[in-house]
């Protein structure tokens, strides 16, 4: 009878100690859990940000582009001009040239 009570209260103290190593166990795995979820967190929150500076660099690149067609308007509308301006210059030149080539040098 003696076995008996001895083998129950080895099997209550081995149930008692699995539940504590169980409960044990579970805390810890909640806990790493937890600690991943933050870490997860974290690492959205910060690619929210880079994408929002992502966004904001693109939006303003986006109007440099539009700011730099018009400029590049501007330039081609200049150098049309300048072309022109060129192009009457040189013809003033070449009949100088020829009014001057009727001179004598000395």
């Amino acid at each position: 009878m003696a076995l008996f009570w001895l083998s129950l209260a080895l099997s209550v103290f081995v149930v008692i100690a699995s539940l504590v190593l169980t409960t044990l166990r579970g805390l810890e795995l909640f806990r790493a859990f937890k600690q991943m979820a933050a870490a997860v967190g974290e690492g959205l929150d910060r690619i929210g940000r880079s994408s929002d500076r992502i966004e904001r660099h693109l939006s303003l690149a986006a109007e440099g582009g539009t700011r730099l067609d018009v400029s590049l308007a501007r330039l081609r509308s200049s150098r049309a001009r300048l072309n022109v301006q060129r192009a009457a210059l040189a013809d003033v030149r070449a009949s100088l040239g020829r009014i001057t080539g009727l001179a004598p040098r000395k």
